[in-house]
């Protein structure tokens, strides 16, 4: 038996995880003990903080509109906005690099990876993850499995987080039809990925609120007929008069990579605004305090499992559950 142990010790696979999202898949499906070092958004499951820190941000936040514009001057002039410790990564030997390539200002992309990695010896595999909507999110699970040997695991994984989906789209579903009934609406959702300037949800976002029994007009999902993959495409900045125009029942402030205390700031900062700046304050859903603040991070920005939590979540504030 005890040698038995020591070989499926010797046998792990050693990952460096570079993406929030792929760290909680593998954790989920069981692979925690392959994680050699993380990014520095890597903060959950909250047991993995021991590990090697292997990235940094250049970026510093007092408000969105100030890190808006470090974001446009970086990008203008070509810097980049992460850095990856290149020595540390080589001391760590990873045979696999979890990371993506789906926005260059959220996380460090691959191709910033690919030319430190290309230098290593032997060179690790590179698992790139780009949904784009949460079934992909679900196939993303299958491959950081088939990729770390625990693809009957992630199988076992995503079916659980299937059924949970199906249950809460049911559950909305349900509630729609009493709206109907009762001829009431579907609840007009305003979701908000960054606030100056204000940037809409998109990617999987539309599509969880539409399933969750919602509109999100300022950004619908588009069907794999209509030229999209069933989810928003990239977040898009929209001007304050397209939100007004929305006329939403509910916002939904999210800003990506904030926490709930920075959020809210960014919440107050936009209701405090002097006319004629003032939309924000002005919109129905604000008059009548429907506005919600919630962690980006923790539950809609990052493309992993807890999506499925926020689609729940989604459904119980949309139908006052």
């Amino acid at each position: 038996a005890l040698l038995l142990f020591a070989h499926n010790e010797m046998s792990l696979k050693r990952v460096v995880s570079l993406l929030p999202s792929a760290t909680e898949i593998l954790a989920l499906i069981g692979g925690s003990k392959m994680l050699v070092g993380r990014s520095h958004e890597c903060d959950y499951p909250a047991n993995l903080g021991h590990l090697p820190v292997v990235t940094a941000s250049k970026l510093s936040f007092t408000t969105s509109s100030q890190v808006d514009t470090q974001v446009r001057e970086a990008m203008a002039s070509g810097d980049e906005l992460y850095t990856l410790d290149g020595a540390l990564l080589k001391e760590l030997k990873p045979d696999i690099i979890l990371t993506q390539n789906i926005c260059s200002v959220c996380s460090i992309d691959t191709s910033s990876v690919a030319r430190i990695v290309n230098k290593l010896s032997p060179p690790p595999l590179i698992v790139e993850l780009n949904p784009g909507n949460l079934q992909d999110v679900l196939d993303d699970i299958i491959k950081v499995g088939k990729a770390v040997g625990l693809e009957e695991e992630a199988k076992k994984v995503e079916q659980g987080l299937q059924q949970r989906i199906s249950d809460a789209v049911n559950r909305a579903a349900s509630a729609n039809l009493a709206r109907e009934q009762a001829n009431l609406p579907r609840p007009n959702v305003a979701f908000l990925e960054w606030a100056d300037p204000v940037y809409v949800g998109g990617h999987w976002t539309p599509q969880l609120i539409e399933m969750a029994g919602g509109l999100h007009p300022l950004n619908p999902p588009k069907s794999r007929t209509e030229g999209g993959d069933d989810g928003g495409g990239k977040s898009f900045a929209v001007s304050s008069a397209a939100v007004t125009a929305s006329d939403p029942d509910i916002v939904i402030l999210s800003p990506c990579g904030l926490d709930l205390e920075a959020t809210e700031k960014e919440a107050w900062l936009l209701y405090e605004q002097d006319a004629p700046s003032d939309w924000f304050a002005n919109l129905r859903a604000v008059r009548e305090g429907r506005v919600v603040c919630v962690d980006g991070n923790q539950m809609f920005n990052r493309p992993g499992p807890r999506l499925v939590a926020a689609l729940e979540w989604l459904v119980a504030l949309l139908h006052h559950d």
